[in-house]
């Protein structure tokens, strides 16, 4: 049998209990597909868990394709990205499979979210996209383009209590697989094994036009993934392998509307303009795309609250007991007009400024009955809150953290204070001097720890989430380190009063 017509080294299946690479012990199997399969591991000499993913062993048959893989999975690595998924090691078993090992992410892929809700609604599924075009720009920019990328390889998790947190796989993987696919006695299709069906290929890499590094054919997988998001089904469907590269080549897609009449004007669009057939039509860059998103609810990864251990807000668990409580709208101030302190109301400004267009709160406040901008003397109407919650479900995120974002900012106006002891000292003068009604007391204090009571006439969650926000940051900038400040009790959500347990270390 020449090497030609050798049939491809079948594909080995890890046990639970083996070890890959030496010290990668295999938890269980989380997938297979056309390049291998992916595996939950644990580190033995860390204690890791980390995510295995074992390619097929006929893939390193050529030592120039396995050269490159290693490349590939080099420079993968050294891109440190919050929404690429790192990778951690590589290296080869000892039946000659390579394998990369990953940062574990839970947390279910995009495919998944398409295929059990459908359609998005259009600022959520530009949020993801925006997600999804700042982890490209990242890796483009260090010479590196996915080449494959699909719902398949996009997951969604939940990052500091962000949802709909996107987490990018397998950047290097397709260069390497098209390597192979070129490898002499190789009998994989030109693109072959790398994409297993080309729904999310451009025409020029169905063409053969474009084998190297030109970044715009994720552009166009970009686009086709956006128009799925949006139409809950892909543009291009047809029955047989032939068909579909046609189509994908020389066919216009399906307009957006004839899906969805609610699309925003010019949405459209950029889907367009990133599906063009030529390359050089397309948007030039990831970031450029992105840019074009930003006022349909794409967001810059340098606008986001950076993730970190001190901002501990428990803002799901505050959403869980709502539904529970069958309270699942957001809470009505029922404390009449001017129970806001100057001073929130500015931070509240300050925030949605960062979010949103003037125009565009202007025209929401119009909506609710308010006048943009606030009034900044005296007492700021409580409806306010109600507006900056509507403002974060626009968004698409509905989980308050802009009015934590809020208490944050408040935290920045004013002098610092000297010591963690003397933010909850203070405490209750401060929330009398941000919000007009509810009298707050420390009821514990101690070394590192203080817990908090506010009592109110009338509950409301959005300020005790701003009260929180604020306590967080300012004990931070007071030398606390480790912060934790979670809103235990909300009186909003039927228990008797408010409960805000703290602790620091210094």
């Amino acid at each position: 049998m020449t090497p030609a017509t050798r049939p491809p080294k079948p594909p080995r299946h890890h046990h639970v209990g083996t070890l890959v690479g030496g010290k990668y012990r295999i938890k269980r199997l989380l997938g297979t597909g056309g390049m291998g399969a992916v595996y939950k591991a644990e580190n033995t000499a860390v204690g890791r868990t980390v995510a295995v993913k074992v390619l097929h062993p006929h893939l390193a048959d050529d030592g120039v394709t396995l050269a490159r893989f290693q490349r590939e999975a080099r420079v993968a690595a050294s891109v440190d990205h919050p929404h690429v998924v790192s990778v951690l090691d590589m290296g080869v078993g000892d039946d000659g499979a390579p394998f990369l090992v990953m940062e574990y992410v839970r947390g279910k892929s995009l495919a998944e979210l398409v295929r059990v809700r459908g359609p998005l609604e259009a600022r959520r599924a530009c949020h993801v996209m925006g997600q999804i075009l700042a982890g490209l720009e990242a890796v483009h920019e260090r010479g590196v383009v996915h080449r494959d990328l699909k719902p398949e390889n996009v997951l969604l998790t939940v990052e500091s209590g962000r949802e709909d947190f996107v987490k990018i796989l397998d950047f290097g993987i397709a260069a390497f697989v098209e390597s192979a696919a070129r490898a002499p006695g190789a009998e994989l299709t030109p693109i072959g094994r790398a994409m297993t069906t080309p729904y999310y290929a451009s025409p020029e890499q169905l063409s053969g036009a474009t084998m190297g590094r030109d970044a715009r054919v994720d552009i166009y997988a970009a686009g086709v993934l956006l128009y799925e998001l949006l139409a809950g089904n892909r543009p291009f469907v047809e029955s047989n392998l032939a068909d579909l590269c046609r189509a994908i080549v020389a066919d216009p897609p399906p307009p957006l509307r004839a899906f969805r009449k609610d699309l925003p004007a010019g949405l459209e669009d950029v889907v367009l303009q990133a599906m063009a057939k030529e390359a050089s039509q397309r948007f030039p860059s990831a970031r450029a795309m992105l840019e074009a998103l930003v006022p349909f609810g794409a967001s810059f990864t340098d606008d986001l609250p950076e993730p970190t251990d001190t901002f501990t807000v428990d803002l799901r668990a505050l959403r869980e007991r709502e539904a529970a409580a069958s309270k699942d709208t957001p809470t009505k101030d029922t404390g009449g007009a001017g129970v806001l302190g100057v001073d929130v109301v500015g931070a509240l400004v300050e925030v949605l400024e960062k979010r949103t267009t003037r125009e565009a709160l202007a025209a929401g406040a119009k909506a609710e009955g308010l006048a943009w901008p606030p009034r900044r003397d005296g007492w700021g109407e409580g409806r306010w809150l109600a507006f900056v919650e509507s403002v974060d479900r626009a968004l698409g995120r509905g989980d308050r953290r802009l009015l934590a974002e809020a208490g944050r900012a408040l935290a920045t106006r004013g002098a610092r204070f000297a010591s963690p002891e003397l933010v909850i000292g203070a405490a209750a003068e401060r929330w009398t001097s941000f919000f007009r009604d509810g009298k707050a007391r420390i009821a514990e204090i101690g070394r590192g720890y203080g817990v908090l009571e506010v009592d109110h006439p009338a509950p409301m969650l959005a300020r005790s989430v701003v009260f929180v926000g604020f306590l967080d940051e300012a004990l931070a900038q007071a030398g606390g380190r480790d912060v934790e400040a979670r809103l235990t009790k909300a009186g909003a959500l039927g228990d008797e009063r408010d409960r805000v347990e703290i602790s620091w270390s210094t």
